[in-house]
């Protein structure tokens, strides 16, 4: 069995599917605690620098130091978030219908100009969200409407399938 799809993603829907988190494997884990740690070593490491050039009671610029340390972090962390989904919309914007056939071998998914043959030990996650499920790899995420299911395939089922194939 297999889901032959043929489909074009409404901007919105893209909108909300990119900037939905999903929940992934322990990477993602690691990501938050390298930026916590970030938080916490950005700003001990200027009140560090501060104690050692200026008096040792500087207490009002060790306070500013971590608050702006933090506030630093948060950001760089903030941009970086910025230019993922403006990537993941200029991607959208390629245009054109996409066509993706998925089955128990894989994915294969196809866009003007954008070809891709995807092996399951690639997909880190299958979920469903309000009006799409979602398929995360650990470049991009493959987004199928729900309204390009086949008749009478609810999402659930469509996830539960695509999960069993991802954890064969």
């Amino acid at each position: 069995m297999s889901y032959d799809l043929r489909f074009e993603i409404d901007p919105e829907l893209y909108q909300r599917a990119v900037t939905t988190p999903l929940d992934g494997p322990v990477s993602k884990d690691r990501r938050a605690l390298y930026n916590i740690a970030a938080m916490v070593l950005f700003p001990a490491s200027i009140f560090c620098f501060n104690r050692a050039l200026f008096a040792p009671d500087a207490l009002v610029a060790m306070c500013f130091a971590a608050v702006f340390g933090a506030g630093m972090v948060l950001v760089v962390w903030w941009r970086q978030h910025g230019r993922l989904v403006k990537h993941h919309k200029a991607y959208n914007e390629t245009g054109g219908t996409q066509e993706m056939t998925v089955g128990p071998d894989g994915i294969k998914a196809s866009r003007p100009m954008i070809r891709s043959e995807i092996d399951w030990g690639f997909v880190r996650a299958v979920r469903g969200i309000d009006g799409a499920s979602l398929i995360e790899l650990p470049t991009a995420r493959l987004i199928v409407p729900d309204a390009a299911l086949p008749e009478g395939v609810t999402q659930a089922s469509f996830v539960e399938q695509l999960e069993s194939w991802r954890t064969a």
